[in-house]
């Protein structure tokens, strides 16, 4: 019998859950790293990560991870793209000042450690309706067994632990929607008229911001931080012009 060779990878290799409603995964995690990599122009390939084997394959239990060509294989998508621009010839964060870098920092804690919490798992997790207008989305079509449905309301009480314990979940609704309000109002605000977040070229934050906008904006959950988001015009424009400039 004869065994036939599989070749190695000749580009990047994503690893994600599933793409939805227009954006390349559901995560905002993943997002922002395809975001990354089309603005820096990295050919790449999105794969879809099987649940089942996560905690053996990703080197955290975690998406997105990425391996390269080599077999080098990284996870969080914020390393990624610091490895990533290690190794550019035209990093996007050139230039930066050590202020400009110290305010990106701040910004994509608020985006990645607050605004995640009231802004994605709230409408997703937290709220009855939402949850079920997700589920489709996660099991892309499969018909929803007794079984299949148990091991997602058990998923689901994972990640509400998390929003418990991040202290989040502990609020009420209407206390997390003034908190989300907060944020949307400081994002929109600092972006003003600016083409990018951080000035005249876009920067590894935009991908990150871009990424949030849209999970925001674009879900099919009607919750109303959608609306609040959509009804600031200069946020809807960013993303605009982020999408045709970047094609993601």
């Amino acid at each position: 019998m004869v065994t036939q060779q599989v070749a190695p990878p000749t580009t990047l290799t994503v690893y994600g859950y599933v793409p939805a409603w227009g954006v390349p995964d559901i995560s905002p995690y993943v997002t922002k790293l395809v975001n990354y990599l089309h603005m820096a122009g990295i050919e790449h390939e999105w794969k879809p990560q099987s649940l089942a084997t996560l905690d053996e394959d990703s080197p955290n239990g975690k998406l997105p991870y990425i391996v390269e060509p080599d077999g080098t294989k990284l996870t969080d998508s914020n390393r990624i793209i610091r490895y990533l621009e290690s190794k550019s010839p035209a990093p996007l964060d050139a230039g930066l000042t050590a202020a400009e870098k110290a305010q990106a920092l701040a910004w994509n804690r608020l985006l990645e450690e607050h605004l995640y919490w009231s802004g994605v798992i709230q409408p997703r997790w937290r709220e009855d309706a939402g949850w079920e207008t997700y589920i489709p989305y996660i099991v892309q079509g499969a018909e929803v067994t007794p079984d299949l449905r148990a091991a997602l309301d058990g998923f689901r009480d994972r990640i509400m632990a998390e929003f418990n314990g991040q202290g989040m979940g502990r609020r009420t609704d209407e206390e997390v929607f003034e908190v989300f309000r907060e944020d949307i109002d400081a994002l929109s605000t600092y972006l003003d008229k600016k083409p990018f977040f951080l000035g005249d070229q876009p920067r590894t934050l935009d991908a990150s911001v871009y990424s949030f906008v849209r999970h925001l904006t674009d879900v099919p959950f009607d919750w109303p931080g959608r609306d609040y988001t959509r009804s600031k015009t200069n946020l809807v424009a960013y993303a605009d012009r982020m999408r045709a400039r970047f094609g993601v």
